[in-house]
């Protein structure tokens, strides 16, 4: 869609003035009349909305633009470790047959046996640890042992968290809401040379990066953990969510960050010239 600037002055005059207006968004040229900081803010706005998209699409599964697809989450961390939603727990377990007696596990552990059950795991888990520790070393011999027991009671009927709540539909990096808060846009807002930007709300938004200055713009987040999975490292595997070196801004991206960049420019240049005429 073509947009018109009205000026009035000689070819001369708005050539000069273009001029002007592009040092003063690339940052090499003072902004004395405000125009810079908008049009930044305004390209930092689309860029998280495309990184939050990603990263939603991510989350369930799905390859973003990038061609990024997340691994999936392991069974023993959705078992163990991930959060349950409001009565899911209760859900599963009515699900597997179980009731709320089933709550324990060897060693005072959170589980799924009831305490017969878990009487009977002992049983068989001592008398085989005394016939392994003779061949076998000790922790060979306890590894053999609780194996061979969870076998046995595992036949008989009892249930792993494993089994109940590993195979749960749980979105990825999507635990506590925190990294992706921090990733996704705040408002815009007044318009014009009055524009400002708003960090979301809630948890993870203060720690939203938007800085827009010096003819630049740097969106990102300063969540203690978002490098760790944005690179990997500690035994959690790579989920990049900001376009990196191994993963450049898709050319769709770029596309749609021309076509806000264009819209912007136009007000930049209404704003510059009224204030410039």
């Amino acid at each position: 869609m073509t947009e018109t600037v009205q000026f009035r002055g000689t070819r001369s005059d708005i050539s000069r003035l273009a001029n002007l207006v592009g040092r003063i968004l690339s940052g090499t040229e003072p902004d004395q009349h405000g125009i810079a900081k908008g049009f930044a803010l305004t390209l930092g706005f689309a860029a998280l909305s495309d990184i939050k998209d990603a990263y939603v699409m991510k989350s369930r599964g799905g390859t973003d633009e990038m061609g990024v697809t997340w691994p999936k989450l392991s069974q023993a961390y959705v078992a163990y470790h991930r959060r349950f939603g409001p009565g899911e727990k209760a859900r599963l377990k009515q699900a597997a047959g179980l009731g709320r007696a089933h709550r324990t596990a060897p060693g005072n552990k959170p589980g799924l046996l009831t305490k017969a059950q878990l009487k009977r795991w002992r049983g068989i888990y001592s008398g085989l640890l005394r016939r392994f520790l003779l061949s076998e070393g000790e922790r060979e011999a306890k590894s053999h042992a609780a194996r061979i027991a969870w076998s046995i009671i595992k036949k008989e009927g009892a249930k792993t968290m494993l089994e109940v709540f590993g195979n749960r539909q749980v979105e990825i990096l999507r635990d506590t809401g925190v990294l992706l808060n921090s990733l996704s846009p705040g408002q815009l807002t007044g318009s014009g040379e009055n524009i400002g930007y708003l960090k979301p709300g809630g948890a993870g938004g203060s720690e939203q990066i938007m800085e827009a200055e010096g003819g630049h713009v740097i969106v990102g987040t300063n969540v203690a953990y978002a490098s760790r999975h944005q690179r990997g490292g500690d035994g959690v595997p790579a989920r990049p969510f900001l376009p990196d070196e191994q993963h450049p801004v898709p050319r769709v991206w770029w596309e749609r960050w021309l076509a806000v960049a264009n819209r912007a420019l136009v007000v930049s240049v209404q704003i510059f010239f009224r204030r410039a005429a």
